[in-house]
């Protein structure tokens, strides 16, 4: 009975913990909100400490700021952090796309073609966090017939501040079909069999984080650690939300 208590208790944590997670790193809540861990504990209908737990894991990963004895922000995107995750996403996927290519992966090939036309549907609905989970599966893909999926284990749990750029990013006229286009690249790539194109092909999509960055950071200095400016983000990403009823007012608007 007590190692089932402890259970329940666990998964009411993690229950806490990914809908809170989520919500941060798809912008339901954005960078810089305050959120109440009684009115969270209210919202959930559980006690405080899965709550503060979540807190802490979440702090942990550096998606909270928490204030001792005064409230608890969302964290606003740190540009130093999104370079170094995105650091680690990129060596991780070169060297796993390495063993992809000696596993000879090509009965993947299927799941990344349906992942393709998902993406073109979700680009037509502007159901964009639909396409970053999409774009996001893709690239598993390629993890999983490398062998590693400790590795993108490792990539999707450490990429929180990285995803929000991405989530900012998709939303600009024209990235999400550029995107799109590069995915396609790889995969044919892939098909043929040219391992040096398919390097190049993964290099270009990965690498246009720098610019997208600068020009995020002039159309939203607020969501940016190290600016004193703020905006309004009012951007419809589609998809249903998966915090609205806490009640908190954020920047990103779902219909």
């Amino acid at each position: 009975m007590v190692t089932s208590g402890k259970n329940k208790l666990r998964s009411i944590q993690d229950s806490v913990y990914y809908a809170l997670r989520n919500s941060i790193i798809n912008l339901n809540l954005t960078p810089g909100t305050a959120i109440s861990e009684t009115e969270i504990s209210k919202k959930f209908g559980v006690s405080r400490t899965p709550v503060r737990e979540a807190f802490i894991r979440l702090s942990k990963e550096g998606l909270v700021e928490v204030i001792p004895q005064k409230e608890t922000l969302v964290s606003l995107i740190d540009p130093a952090r999104v370079k170094q995750e995105f650091f680690l996403r990129k060596s991780l996927e070169t060297a796993a796309l390495e063993l992809f290519l000696l596993n000879n992966g090509s009965r993947r090939f299927v799941e990344m073609e349906n992942l393709i036309i998902r993406q073109s549907d979700a680009i037509k609905s502007k159901s964009y966090i639909d396409f970053i989970s999409y774009d996001d599966r893709f690239h598993q893909i390629l993890f999983e017939g490398a062998n590693q999926e400790l590795s993108w284990e490792v990539v999707a749990s450490m990429s929180g501040h990285y995803h929000r750029v991405r989530m900012l990013t998709i939303w600009m006229a024209g990235v999400a079909e550029n995107k799109l286009t590069e995915h396609k690249n790889i995969l044919a790539a892939l098909k043929k069999g040219e391992p040096e194109n398919v390097k190049k092909e993964l290099y270009c999509h990965l690498h246009n984080l720098d610019t997208e960055e600068k020009l995020l950071k002039k159309e939203f200095p607020g969501y940016f650690a190290c600016k004193e400016a703020k905006n309004v983000f009012d951007v419809d990403f589609g998809g249903n939300p998966r915090f609205e009823d806490l009640g908190i007012s954020v920047g990103v608007q779902y219909s």
